[in-house]
This record gives structure tokens, C-alpha cells and sequence, in this order.
């Protein structure tokens, strides 16, 4: 490297390549890589003093290919250098990495079917579940733009979703308050496919973002789990039902989030919190009282609902490279 400096500073420019080229090639003694991208700096500013601009773009790119994240020094770099070094796609192409969050889901009734009389205080709650899969960033380039504020988002997540059902049931006959309670948690597990459009509004540390778009999910089954309770009574009636054929399959939601993303080593970690608000109803009025126990021994047919979740996730995505030269 200093003798390869020392010559490239005379000015003796065709002495260089031969010199340079050996050193690269040595596999008996191989060059780390801070002097394998010195070496190849010198060799494309070569080629270009030389007039050898084929030859400059042949060495830029294995430049680029030594070292993806290789950043200009303005202040010290030739404009010629830097000229070429612009001409070609020096940013990652796409990440890909893992993800692993928990949520919060309930059900959002949108017509109510009972088939007894409700009491007061009748709800669906929140419950907390799992969700994992990989994910995607491909970071959108404008032409004449130097920045990748707004990026394309997709995921492949196993998603489950659970909530609390507490109802109860009004049994006041003559006078004497009685209810009966019915208490239990339906889990539901899907396959979602979120996709989004994520817009950094900061580069900063934190390269803080906000992010809109849609979730497509297929649900993989379900279950229901029930016990019913009795003021009058010591006895809990418990039944567990199997409520993937009373489900629509396919179940379409909005989504919206805000997160960081913070560089480590050669990706980001990020963190998020995401709220996905069902657009679709998960179930329908043909099949809301084909659970015929639930129904007549537990007094739970099912209300039409839609599903939403609150969830908190990290994850962590790897830059991919493909360096190239630009079409002008």
C-alpha cells in the first residue's frame, strides 16, 4: 500500500496497475480490506488520469463490491472520483430479516345477536397473543434524489389473535337479581400478509417513521373456549369448540404504525407499534347459530365482529447489495 501511494504521488501512473493487481491477487498474503479498497481507490483514480474510463468502471464496481458501505470524502476525493463514483447504484437494493412481536386483539361487534337477555357490563377484552415471520424493506430511489425516505414494507407473518368474551345474562324473574356468566377466550391463528409504505421524516440516529397500508390474512384455525357460571349454582359448565368453519377464511384490515430503525452492523433493528383495524367482517349471519351448545346450553350464539389488534414488535433486517452502473 505505501509503495503503491509513493508511486501513485510521483505521478508514475503506469507502474501502477501491474503493482496494484499483484497485491490484490496474492492469496498467500491477502490484503485486509481497508488496504484492499485503498488499493483499488488508487487503481479507478488511475484509469481515470489515464483515460481508461472502461477500465475506471471495472475498478469502481469491485470497489463497491469489497466494501457495500464505501462513502465518499468530498472534501478530500477528486471530482472525478466522485463524478464516477455517482454514476453508479451504491444503496441496498432490498433488507430481509426476522420478526418477532405480541399484540393485543378484540372483537368489534357490528350486529349483535343474543339469543337470551343480556345484563350490564356484557363485553369483548383485549387478550394478548404471538405473532412472528420475516420481513422485507425495499427502499425507494427517486431519479436525481439522494435519499430512500420512502420505503416499500412486506411481511409474511404467523399472526395470532385472541380475545376475552365476558357476557352476562339476565335471569331476574321475579324481583330476585340472578345472572348467569359466561367467560372464556376465542384464539384465532392466521397467516398475514401485511404490505405498507413506510416514510422516514427524520434522518437521524433513530431514522424515525411513520407507515400506512393493508393486511390480507388466511386463517390456518380457531377455537373457542367457554365456561358458564351460575349465581344460584356451584357448578361451571366448560366446553372447548372448534370455530374455523363458522370463520371467513380470508379477512382484509388497514393498518397504520410509527417505529425506529437503528443501524447495527449491516442492518437495522427496528422497533414498532402497529394498530391493524379490521375492515371485514370475520364471520357472517349464515352460520351465527350453528354452534348449537354454545347456543342453547350457554346461551352464546355468535355476533357478527370485526377483529382488531395493537401489537409491539421487533425485528431485525440485513442490507443487500447489487452495485452497478446507472443507465444515463
Amino acid at each position: 500500500m505505501r509503495l503503491a501511494q509513493s508511486i501513485y504521488d510521483q505521478g508514475r501512473l503506469h507502474e501502477l496497475e501491474p503493482i496494484i493487481n499483484r497485491a490484490l491477487s496474492d492469496t498467500g498474503n491477502p490484503c485486509f480490506l481497508a488496504d484492499q479498497v485503498s488499493l483499488l481507490k488508487l487503481l479507478t483514480l488511475t484509469y481515470i488520469y489515464l483515460e481508461e474510463p472502461a477500465k475506471a468502471d471495472d475498478s469502481m464496481l469491485k470497489l463497491l463490491e469489497a466494501d457495500h458501505y464505501f462513502e465518499l470524502n468530498p472534501a478530500v476525493d477528486p471530482a472525478e472520483f466522485v463524478a464516477l463514483y455517482n454514476t453508479f447504484r451504491t444503496k441496498p437494493i432490498y433488507r430481509i430479516g426476522a420478526k418477532l412481536g405480541v399484540n393485543a386483539s378484540r372483537a368489534n361487534v357490528t350486529n349483535s345477536v343474543t339469543s337470551v337477555e343480556l345484563a350490564s357490563g356484557s363485553e369483548f377484552k383485549y387478550a394478548f397473543a404471538i405473532l412472528f415471520g420475516g420481513a422485507v424493506d425495499v427502499p425507494i430511489h427517486f431519479k436525481n434524489k439522494n435519499d430512500d425516505n420512502f420505503t416499500l414494507h412486506g411481511e409474511l407473518l404467523y399472526w395470532q389473535k385472541k380475545f376475552e368474551i365476558d357476557q352476562k345474562v339476565d335471569r331476574d324473574t321475579d324481583g330476585d337479581p340472578l345472572t348467569n356468566a359466561l367467560q372464556g377466550f376465542e384464539t384465532q391463528n392466521w397467516l398475514s400478509l401485511p404490505l405498507s409504505l413506510e416514510y422516514r421524516f427524520l434522518d437521524k440516529k433513530y431514522n424515525p417513521y411513520v407507515a400506512g397500508g393493508v393486511a390480507i390474512d388466511y386463517l390456518l384455525s380457531g377455537k373457542l373456549r367457554t365456561q358458564r357460571l351460575r349465581d344460584d349454582v356451584t357448578s361451571i359448565q366448560e366446553a372447548t369448540y372448534d370455530v374455523k368453519g363458522q370463520r371467513n377464511p380470508i379477512n382484509i384490515s388497514a393498518l397504520i404504525a410509527a417505529g425506529v430503525k437503528i443501524k447495527m452492523a449491516g442492518g437495522f433493528f427496528v422497533t414498532e407499534v402497529r394498530y391493524v383495524h379490521g375492515i371485514t367482517n370475520v364471520n357472517s349471519t349464515e352460520t351465527v347459530y350453528n354452534n348449537e351448545f354454545a347456543v342453547w346450553n350457554q346461551g352464546y350464539p355468535d355476533s357478527i365482529f370485526k377483529i382488531s389488534s395493537l401489537a409491539i414488535s421487533g425485528s431485525y433486517v440485513i442490507n443487500v447489495f447489487n452495485p452497478k452502473k446507472k443507465k444515463l
